[in-house]
């Protein structure tokens, strides 16, 4: 669409904004990793004046520019203050406070056994998997630096090298409204 997505606007709000209060009462920490310190600027503009978060919000640049989520995911996990990180995209302002609390009590049961949650739907042509709506440990870091240092920046194939639990998306949306992705002007 050529805009930033997040600062776009749905029902009067910036997407990000209505992503940030859906995460109110159910996180106690959020990272928003953004591409570089000038889309930091903006975001911090928009943000701080306008919310009462409930959490605190620390606003990020990429540590390593121009790899696409990957490095965003990197970068988060690197700077949280726990084990594990939901990692939501901004263009997903629908997401379901039933969701997080769903997604998180999933992966609590079993974060011993696994490196990552990640949520699937079957479709005909194989399935589809939501990489973006995900919980990743902080240790899976290492395997996302290994990775970028070779060139390759795409989530799925990081998923492939992790011990991860696949959990269907309508076990933690029935309405799979948190996995709509915003990403053509007729979505708003």
């Amino acid at each position: 669409m050529g805009e930033d997505k997040g600062l776009m606007l749905f029902k009067n709000k910036p997407m990000i904004v209505h992503l940030l209060e859906k995460l109110k009462n159910e996180v106690d920490e959020v990272l928003l990793v953004l591409r570089n310190e000038k889309q930091c600027q903006q975001y911090h503009k928009i943000l701080k004046p306008t919310i009462n978060y409930e959490f605190d919000l620390k606003i990020l640049p990429d540590e390593i520019e121009s790899q696409g989520p990957l490095s965003g995911i990197y970068t988060g996990l690197k700077h949280i203050n726990t084990d594990h990180a939901l990692v939501l995209p901004c263009d997903s302002p629908l997401i379901s406070p039933v969701f997080v609390k769903k997604i998180f009590k999933q992966f609590i049961e079993y974060k011993e056994k696994y490196d990552a949650l990640v949520p699937y739907q079957r479709e005909k042509s194989g399935e589809n998997l939501e990489p973006l709506h995900a919980i990743y440990t902080k240790k899976t870091r290492k395997i996302i630096y290994a990775q970028l240092s070779v060139g390759r920046k795409e989530v799925k194939s990081f998923i492939k090298k992790l011990h991860t639990l696949y959990v269907k998306v309508d076990k933690l949306d029935p309405t799979l409204l948190t996995f709509k992705n915003f990403n053509q002007a007729a979505d708003f």
